[in-house]
């Protein structure tokens, strides 16, 4: 049986993280990476993968990249290693020198989350942490919901960079710093207007449909339900575009217990396939879609389950 780690200890990620936070200690080297781990064990590497990620050439960036996915974000699990090298994902992710940003990116994001398990319902897709009842724990005895705090709490204090990157030149750049600033642990009022303020001159449907998913989770996470009235007006607005109009209505989906409105049903049908199905491929919230069968058998599963009141 594996004892719990004492919260506030030296194995509480989020003590440690916060505290070298506060004392302006962040350096590569500084970091008590050995005190943490990953998916094989002691972190003691991760300095060596994290600066593999900005070598100039492509594939030995790309190479160090997919190392550092499998370890720390090891099966869709967030590993305590990740969550202290968050701080550095974002900084290398900002230097527009480095390959494969937005895939740093999105590694600092997916840091606070948990695993969908391959489904993303109504029930979830805006959910980004585990259940704390459900007191899931790595082999330390480190509750999962750690991690995830302690992560989510830097991309709160560095939301001033990630709305910066939300007028990056690079597209999924963008789509991803959306996804980042919409799993920060209770982000700053400036959040949703970046992100309104860049939806209003976004042309690139996925960035579109990752903004108007961030807004709706933010606002919704800050006990704000004039989400349904936006979301509804976007959704039914024939006028808008249909990636906008997409997001909208899984967004509103999200918000409320009500059962699927028939014309929203039928908003589904004659949406364009082909191209809507490609664009959802580069949004952030989903898994991959084309491995559960394309996005129509993902919708069916998506509106299988409502929330429950």
């Amino acid at each position: 049986m594996i004892d719990i780690c004492e919260p506030g200890g030296e194995q509480d990620v989020r003590w440690v993280l916060a505290g070298l936070r506060a004392a302006g200690e962040l350096t590569l080297d500084g970091m008590p990476w050995g005190r943490f781990s990953h998916a094989s064990g002691p972190a003691d590497d991760m300095p060596a993968m994290l600066q593999a990620l900005s070598q100039p050439d492509s594939a030995r960036a790309r190479r160090g990249l997919g190392e550092l996915w499998d370890k720390a974000r090891h099966q869709g699990v967030s590993e305590t290693a990740l969550a202290m090298a968050v701080p550095f994902l974002l900084q290398i992710a900002a230097d527009p020198e480095v390959h494969g940003r937005d895939q740093v990116l999105k590694l600092a994001a997916e840091a606070g989350h948990r695993n969908h398990f391959g489904t993303d319902g109504r029930t979830d897709l805006f959910q980004v942490t585990d259940d704390p009842d459900e007191l899931k724990i790595d082999g330390y005895g480190r509750p999962a919901v750690w991690t995830q705090q302690a992560a989510r709490e830097v991309l709160t204090a560095e939301a001033a960079m990630l709305i910066r990157l939300l007028d990056d030149p690079n597209s999924l750049v963008r789509a991803n710093a959306a996804y980042a600033l919409a799993t920060a642990l209770s982000p700053p009022p400036e959040v949703q207007a970046a992100m309104r303020a860049r939806l209003a001159v976004e042309t690139y449907p996925p960035v579109r449909i990752s903004l108007v998913l961030g807004l709706a989770q933010v606002t919704l996470e800050r006990g704000d339900r004039d989400v349904m009235a936006w979301t509804g007006e976007l959704w039914s607005g024939e006028g808008n575009s249909p990636d906008m109009r997409f997001a909208a209505a899984l967004s509103w989906l999200c918000a409320t217990t009500d059962s699927v409105p028939d014309r929203m049903r039928d908003l589904f049908v004659e949406l364009p396939g082909s191209d809507l199905a490609a664009w959802m491929q580069e949004v952030p919230w989903t898994d991959d879609i084309a491995s559960r069968g394309g996005l129509d058998a993902w919708l069916v599963s998506f509106l299988r389950k409502p929330p429950t009141a």
